[in-house]
């Protein structure tokens, strides 16, 4: 259950911006639920928000690994609800990481 909080704790650092700190906290989501795949997300936006365009194209390839049909729309649609702020972080990092359009 622990995988719980760590998730919650690394989308609250992506939001607010801590982009290291959301990293750490999407691995230790990750230790336990190596697939889980919103963690990579996290993960791979944090990633290219920092620049690291090499190791967030490599934690799409995992995501993509599970979920091969997932794009910016797709992803868009899935993630209606969250805060367009947040919406706006995530749809720029997975764009910045490689993440097909349709």
């Amino acid at each position: 259950m622990a995988f719980f909080y760590a998730g919650n704790i690394a989308l609250a650092h992506l939001a607010a911006r801590r982009f290291e700190q959301a990293i750490q906290w999407a691995d230790c989501t990750l230790h336990e639920r190596p697939r889980l795949v919103a963690a990579m997300r996290v993960k791979v936006v944090a990633l290219a928000h920092l620049g690291h365009l090499d190791a967030a194209r490599a934690e799409l390839s995992r995501v993509l690994a599970i979920d091969p049909k997932l794009t910016i729309a797709g992803f868009r649609y899935y993630a209606h609800y969250d805060a367009p702020e947040v919406l706006e972080l995530f749809v720029t990092g997975l764009r910045l990481a490689g993440l097909p359009e349709n």
